[in-house]
């Protein structure tokens, strides 16, 4: 499923994929610090109880670095990849997984830009948000959980991260940008999980190498 963003911001993130490469794009230094990352979301997720029979919606999958490791761990047909640029999903099957990976396995891609999760086609067990809502303004985080509150379940777990400031006022007026950090106080992000009637289970640090914190949530 594709849904064609000729917008500026796509042009310009095309941009920068295009002269820095997707690793760089998504934050890692080089491809042995991406696979780093990679070890570390698997083995937090299996901590967290992942099992190979789940089903996992990953939003904002990028260059797939969080699926590099769950795919092959979870049975055929249970991972979905939702991003906005086609480039990191193309480097992700043809640089990151091993081919025989991707047929035994069935991996669902879908780009676009809107969160629109209608590729997800049962419900799913996890919702992994690694560094996405850290670069969302309020609008957007609300549509994201909005969106994908349409394929879970009551024991649906929702993870994001994002940067979290102590005192820092609730704006809703800056632009979501995948190059800037967007801070929230602990309290607006509880407020604005509630409010799209999600209730919360965790909230705090979790030893992310950005400082980022970890939202865990379900309906």
């Amino acid at each position: 499923m594709t849904d064609t963003d000729s917008s500026p911001l796509q042009q310009e993130y095309s941009k920068k994929i295009e002269n820095n490469g997707a690793i760089m794009f998504i934050g890692s230094n080089n491809r042995d610090n991406f696979d780093q990352h990679s070890d570390t979301h698997y083995t937090y997720l299996v901590e967290q109880g992942l099992k190979p029979e789940h089903v996992f919606l990953d939003v904002g999958c990028g260059a797939c670095r969080t699926a590099q490791k769950i795919v092959p761990y979870l049975n055929k047909n249970n991972y979905y990849g939702l991003d906005r640029m086609p480039e990191l999903i193309e480097f992700g099957l043809n640089d990151v997984f091993d081919e025989q990976i991707v047929f035994n396995k069935s991996p669902k891609f879908s780009v676009n830009s809107e969160f629109n999760v209608d590729f997800v086609d049962k419900p799913v067990d996890y919702v992994w948000c690694q560094s996405l809502m850290s670069h969302l303004n309020e609008q957007d985080i609300k549509k994201c959980l909005n969106n994908i509150k349409r394929v879970c379940h009551e024991n649906t777990k929702v993870y994001f991260t994002y940067f979290q400031r102590p005192g820092q006022e609730r704006e809703q007026h800056t632009d979501s940008n995948s190059k800037v950090d967007i801070q929230y106080d602990r309290k607006v992000m509880d407020s604005i999980v509630s409010e799209c009637g999600y209730t919360k289970i965790f909230n705090n640090t979790f030893g992310h190498p950005r400082g980022q914190w970890m939202y865990i949530c379900k309906v």
